[in-house]
Formats: structure tokens, C-alpha cells, sequence
């Protein structure tokens, strides 16, 4: 490991910022509608199949094109956590967001780290560069594929980054779940991890659920631990602007005190009021470092851009960054 080192795709920012953020939005649409429309037409018993031939067939057009990277996951599996058509655009958004732990929340390399929602390991990835011996890394997310992906290709060149799975219900990511994440008991003892990060989750889940991931957080937290949550934040500044339709997403709907992208579906995207935010740490006993770090969501303002060089939530591929809740455990 190269200890207290960011990626090299985090130091030369230049060369990734000049991904195009139409194309990548525009193709991972289009390439996610296609994996779709396939599975749809091939039998269940084939898809492992063309599953293994899909995978091939695009890593091998990543390599002809020097893009591939041994601790990328294939497009078919990046698509499962966001719009990833461009492996260079996954890198930069892992990469920018180990920076940011770093600048904003004093992540330290010997720190031992907790990945909430973890997916196939995109934040894994950038940190095995970044932390150092002794360090450690759990993640754990419900979505069953991402996760073996990462347990086979990370845990196994990187012993101490461990992935598991959690049984908890998502309309997208695990219909079938057993346990309700406002039901969820995190899978770790006490007073485990100095630092945990919940990137873009808060912002797919009802206050309930909320709630009893932040409680969560906080038990397995050593005193003294930090966590980075994103959040979208209902407060006098922002509210009239989603009111009046002004914000990235649009949220038109009410949802109780939050507002919501679809009536149908709340925990679709849902931003939730600062104050019940803010009451739901000082309960827990989360102490939140001020000033909280403002993304553009909402509006834009000079502090809410220079956060957006972090990829703190919201879409990679676009200027839509949440805002970031920075809390210390008593």
C-alpha cells in the first residue's frame, strides 16, 4: 500500500475532469436500458452465461481502449450503483472521495474505516492507496452482486477490505429482503471504526430508516470516531428553491416534513429538514462539526462548488453535489 497517498487519478484532476459529463450520463442511460432489455428476452438459466460474455465482451473493449484497471468492476456490475458507462469517471469519483474524507474530516491512513452502502467497492478501491498497515476496511450494502464482485477481486488482493452483504429490503437493489433497514443492526461490535462514510444513501431512505442507521453509525463508532453522511437539507435557504422547482433533483412532493421525487416511491430521492437532522444527531450523541459543507443540489454559491471537486453524493457526471454532515462521537 502506498500509505497516505491519494490515487494518482486524484492528483492529476486535469486529465479527469475533461470526461465528458453529457456522454457519461447520456451513454450509462442508454447502456443500462440495453442490459435491461436483454435480461428481459434471455431465460433465467442462460443469464449467467451471457452474463460472462457480456462481461468479457466489454472488458475487453475497456483494455483496446487502456481504460481497464484490475480493481474496476465490469460496466454491467458499475451500472448497479450509478451511472458508470465510463470506468474513468468510477475511478475519479472513488478517488475525489478519499480526498475528500481527507480534507474535510482529517481521515487518517491508520484509520480503521466503515463503508456504509458500500457497493462493488468504488470508495474501497481508492483507499487502498490511501490507507496504511494496520488499517482496516468493512463494508457492507444489500445489493448481493456488487458485493461478491468486490469479495472476489479486492478482499482477495487486499486481505484486510471485507465485504458483506446485509438482508435488508430495497425495492431496486433486494426485493426479497428479510429486514427492514429501519430494523437493521449493523453486523459489527461496539466502538469498532474511526471513520464511516454513508455516501448518497440518507438521500434513498425514509426518516425511520434514517434514524436507525445514524444510531447505528454512532454505537459502532469509537469515542472520538468521525462520520461523512450526505444529505440533501430542507432548511430557510433551500426550501422555497425545491418549492419553486430550482433544485437538482426536483423534488415536488411532500412526504410528511421531506420532500420527495415520486409519490410512488419516496425513498426514490428525498431530502430531509435540517433541524430534524440536526436533532436526530444530538440525540444519538453525534456532535456535528460546523459549518455543515453545503453542495449545489439547491443553489450554487462559491463554498457549495468548491465541494463539488469531492463527489459528495449526487450524480458524478453532473454539477449536483449534497451537502455534506461531518459528526464527531462524544
Amino acid at each position: 500500500m502506498l500509505c497516505g497517498r491519494l490515487p494518482s487519478h486524484a492528483r492529476q484532476r486535469g486529465r479527469g475532469e475533461a470526461v465528458s459529463a453529457h456522454f457519461a450520463e447520456t451513454s450509462s442511460k442508454i447502456t443500462g436500458y440495453l442490459i435491461g432489455a436483454v435480461k428481459r428476452v434471455v431465460p433465467a438459466s442462460a443469464q449467467p452465461g451471457a452474463n460472462r460474455l457480456f462481461d468479457k465482451t466489454t472488458n475487453g473493449v475497456e483494455r483496446a481502449l487502456g481504460w481497464r484497471e484490475d480493481l474496476t468492476p465490469p460496466l454491467r456490475i458499475r451500472l448497479h450503483i450509478g451511472p458508470f458507462a465510463d470506468p474513468r469517471l468510477y475511478r475519479l469519483a472513488g478517488d475525489a472521495n478519499v480526498e475528500g474524507f481527507r480534507d474535510l474530516a482529517g481521515l487518517r491512513p491508520g484509520s480503521s474505516f466503515l463503508d456504509i452502502a458500500c457497493g462493488c467497492g468504488r470508495v474501497a478501491r481508492a483507499l487502498t492507496s490511501y490507507l496504511g498497515p494496520g488499517a482496516t476496511y468493512e463494508g457492507f450494502d444489500t445489493a448481493v452482486k456488487p458485493v461478491a464482485w468486490a469479495q472476489s477481486v479486492i478482499t482477495a488482493k487486499f486481505p484486510s477490505f471485507h465485504f458483506r452483504t446485509a438482508d435488508t429490503f430495497n425495492k431496486r437493489y433486494n426485493p426479497q429482503g428479510k429486514t427492514g433497514a429501519s430494523e437493521l443492526i449493523f453486523p459489527y461490535e461496539d466502538g469498532t471504526f474511526d471513520f464511516a462514510f454513508a455516501g448518497s444513501l440518507y438521500t434513498h431512505m425514509v426518516p425511520d430508516e434514517v434514524a436507525n442507521f445514524v444510531a447505528e453509525t454512532k454505537r459502532v463508532l469509537k469515542p472520538g470516531g468521525k462520520t461523512l453522511a450526505t444529505f440533501c437539507l430542507l432548511n430557510e435557504r433551500t426550501l422555497p428553491l425545491v418549492d419553486a422547482g430550482k433544485t437538482m433533483p426536483r423534488l415536488v412532493y411532500r412526504y410528511g416534513d421531506c420532500r420527495v421525487r415520486t409519490e410512488k416511491d419516496p425513498a426514490h430521492f428525498i431530502a430531509h429538514p435540517e433541524s430534524w437532522v440536526r436533532d436526530l444527531y444530538a440525540k444519538v450523541g453525534l456532535r456535528i462539526v460546523e459549518p455543515i459543507e453545503r453542495g449545489t443540489w439547491a443553489e450554487s454559491t462559491p463554498e457549495s462548488k468548491a465541494l463539488e471537486k469531492y463527489h459528495l453524493g449526487g450524480s458524478p457526471s453532473k454539477s449536483a453535489s449534497q451537502d455534506a454532515v461531518i459528526a464527531v462521537k462524544a
